[in-house]
């Protein structure tokens, strides 16, 4: 799934992050299973487009061909790794009561989860992948001076 944009709740004491998630969903109830997930931060870039790219066409099932991906730790999330990725985040579901990080408005699911590390990637690009308009973008210019 690509995610048009996520929010930073707090860094402290904890960092927490969110996002929103359109139900039905596999996604969700692949999170939901293992409480656990990795949200990617693409390179801003070509490369980085290509990987979001794959993700954005729902639940397809060779969305990870061609990709090089890590399954490997224990709760389950996979790990893409190679050009295009700035940074992984890996989190799990914020356990507090009563909602354990899942907050259902409507048709959608807010997830807030908490980040239990921050992994870099393997690309040196200074900015991340931007998305506005239904296009993929690159920072730009300051609009307003200091």
């Amino acid at each position: 799934m690509t995610m048009s944009s996520f929010t930073s709740l707090t860094l402290s004491p904890t960092p927490l992050i969110s996002f929103n998630i359109a139900t039905p969903s596999r996604t969700l109830d692949a999170i939901i299973e293992s409480r656990h997930f990795n949200i990617h931060i693409m390179s801003g870039d070509e490369l980085g487009v290509q990987v979001a790219d794959r993700f954005t066409r729902g639940n397809t099932d060779n969305v990870f061909d061609g990709l090089e991906y890590d399954t490997s730790k224990t709760d389950g999330a996979s790990l893409l790794r190679g050009e295009g990725i700035m940074y992984a985040l890996r989190c799990r579901l914020l356990p507090d009561e009563p909602t354990r990080g899942l907050l259902k408005v409507r048709d959608h699911v807010i997830v807030v989860g908490e980040v239990v590390e921050m992994m870099p990637g393997s690309c040196a690009n200074q900015f991340g992948l931007s998305y506005a308009d239904r296009k993929y973008r690159q920072i730009g210019s300051v609009i307003l001076q200091d």
